[in-house]
């Protein structure tokens, strides 16, 4: 077991343990005119076009060849957020998509192969939906923006092909996701959600992808 699955499990575990202990009546909190901070960590990954990859492979002069990746890894956000009431709040942050990998290995014209590393940060803000049940669980609908990062390193697959040089993409995307939220205290609270980010990266260079990850995490209100 990996050391982001032990953690996972150990907030798991926590959370439920602390749902158990503390009353319902003592989680209970009207979320209405406060501040609130939290963060989270999960799994995700980059669902990327294979089709763009494999040309930016040709451009090198390779012509036979195979392409796989490591498209998974963890990833995090931190983020603050304003309850104007109930239903809505608005949350602005940090977002870390962690680093996956490209490996190539190259058949013809020559017998070689290489790998470049995909990694992805940004900053944004979503509008949220809450769509409670009772006053300790509600549902979640986030939309929104972040204005994203993308880095790929540079690669050399040597035998006399072209290196691929180290790029960057800067540019807004469009973010949305879901999720539910459970109240452990009147100041505290357990989340668990799933979010996506549009076409991040820029398909003249590197090529985009959507990533999509899935955390758990928790915020504390004012």
């Amino acid at each position: 077991m990996d050391q982001s699955t032990k953690l996972r499990a150990a907030i798991a575990v926590l959370t439920l343990l602390y749902a158990a202990l503390v009353p319902a009546q003592d989680r209970s909190t009207d979320r209405t005119g406060r501040w609130y901070v939290g963060g989270a960590i999960g799994l995700g990954g980059y669902d990327a076009d294979f089709e763009r990859t494999k040309a930016i492979v040709r451009s090198t002069g390779a012509t036979t060849f195979n392409v796989s990746a490591n498209g998974t890894d963890t990833m995090g956000k931190a983020y603050v957020g304003y309850s104007f009431s109930r239903y809505v709040s608005l949350e602005g942050g940090y977002w870390n998509f962690g680093r996956v990998s490209i490996s190539t290995s190259i058949s013809a014209p020559a017998a070689t192969s290489m790998q470049r590393h995909i990694s992805g940060d940004g900053y944004g803000a979503d509008a949220v939906l809450w769509m409670p049940v009772n006053d300790i669980f509600s549902g979640m609908v986030r939309a929104g923006a972040i204005w994203t990062t993308v880095k790929a390193t540079a690669s050399d697959p040597g035998a006399g092909l072209s290196a691929l040089p180290a790029e960057s993409s800067q540019k807004v995307d469009a973010h949305w996701g879901l999720g539910v939220e459970y109240r452990l205290a009147p100041s505290a609270a357990a989340r668990f959600e799933f979010e996506t980010v549009r076409k991040v990266g820029d398909n003249a260079k590197f090529g985009t992808a959507d990533v999509k990850l899935w955390t758990i995490g928790a915020n504390y209100r004012f």
